[in-house]
Order: C-alpha cells, then structure tokens, then sequence
C-alpha cells in the first residue's frame, strides 16, 4: 500500500491539503491511503486520515514527523501542500518504487545553501529514519536554523534518487524556475510547458491567489 501524506499546519487552510488529496484521487490509478499530518484534524474532510503531529514545530520543521517509526506502515509519498498538480505521474511513482535508493526526492530549485535535498517531495519508507526524527527531538529549538530543514536534513540523506536526473519535468518552481524578474517585478508565465506534471508555489504568490494564471485556475481552484 502506498500513502499520501500531506503536512498541513499553522497558517495553511485545510483546503489545501483537500485539494491535493483530490486532485492526486481524480488523476492517479494508484491505489493510495489519504493522510494529513495537522494540528486542525477537525476540519480534514472524512476521507482523508488524520495524523496528529507527534512534536508540534513551526512551518516546514512539522514535516520531520514524517521520520516517526509510527507514520503509515508501507511507503510514503509526501507532497507539499502548495504543490499544483496538473497531471497524473503514476509512471514516475511506479520509478520511485523500483528504486534501491533510500529515499526520492526532486533537487532544490536554487540549491539553496549549496544544498542539493529538497523536501517538498519525498517518497520513501515508513520508519527507516526514525533515528532523523529523534536527532530532531535532541537538537532542541531549530526554528532559527539558517536553511530550514532542507539545509538540516541534506547532509544526513547520502542515499538519494534524483528525480529530476530522469524526469526533468517532473516539478518545477513557480517563483524560482517559471518566472522571470525585472528588477523586484517577479513575472508568472500566462503558460507552462505542457511536460510539466507538478508546479511547486514555495514562498509566494500561493495557488489561492493565482486564479488568473489558467494553468492554475484548472488545477487548483476548479477541482
């Protein structure tokens, strides 16, 4: 079995881990469970299971609760909440099953710090770092780390299947790959190049406010 697990806590509306959910349901024939790792499991629609964090942390540093050895028995495939899903991409779901590798993920858009992990996409198996998540719990306060926990969590994943070296247009970055800039102007491409399976919106602007881009309107706000 595989499971879906999205991380949907402090300032994000519950729709936008309700929108992933069901976009993945309306376009992947993979049979998956629906998880949400949330400190709200209240306003989690019925069908999608609630997963109580084990540490509350802030931001990004709620998803190391993923490590737990209690997540989801089986493999894990996590998506950012703010990720658009344009089209089905079981074909590389079914690549990141047959790999040796200790875990998956797509390289970081800006290899940010000179870190090549990302965390926005991760498929891997349940428990096999637990000894990342109690290292977490040991470090105390990370809040102000100085690259998050991909910067955090990069020099500990030595094992890692780059996406990316094999489905270039697996994801891209709305802000940091798509766009362009004129000076402090960050210009959003009215179209995307068809390939394109996954459009990460990291930082802003967020899917909630992109209704004029058609590419999200279709993906996001009508589904």
């Amino acid at each position: 079995m595989l499971n879906l697990i999205t991380v949907c806590t402090d300032d994000y509306p519950m729709i936008y881990a309700e929108k992933l959910h069901s976009r993945f349901a309306s376009l992947s024939t993979i049979d998956v469970k629906h998880f949400c790792l949330t400190d709200r499991p209240s306003e989690l629609p019925h069908w999608i299971n609630a997963l109580t964090p084990f540490t509350k942390s802030y931001g990004w540093w709620n998803k190391i609760n993923l490590f737990h050895k209690d997540m989801p028995e089986g493999m894990i495939l996590y998506l950012d909440v703010d990720i658009v899903i344009t089209q089905n991409f079981d074909h590389e779901i079914k690549f990141m099953q047959e790999q040796k590798s200790s875990i998956c993920c797509v390289s970081d858009a800006i290899n940010w710090r000179g870190n090549k992990f990302s965390s926005s996409l991760l498929f891997f198996r349940s428990g096999i770092f637990h000894h990342i998540y109690l290292k977490f719990i040991e470090s105390g306060d990370l809040t102000d780390f100085e690259g998050g926990d991909q910067v955090w969590l990069g020099p500990m994943m030595t094992d890692v299947c780059y996406l990316d070296d094999t489905f270039p247009f697996l994801k891209k970055n709305l802000k940091f790959q798509l766009a362009t800039r004129n000076g402090e102007e960050l210009r959003l491409p009215i179209a995307i190049d068809k390939r394109i399976k996954l459009i990460d919106c990291s930082g802003e602007p967020k899917p909630h406010s992109l209704a004029r881009l058609g590419y999200v309107r279709s993906n996001w706000h009508d589904v």
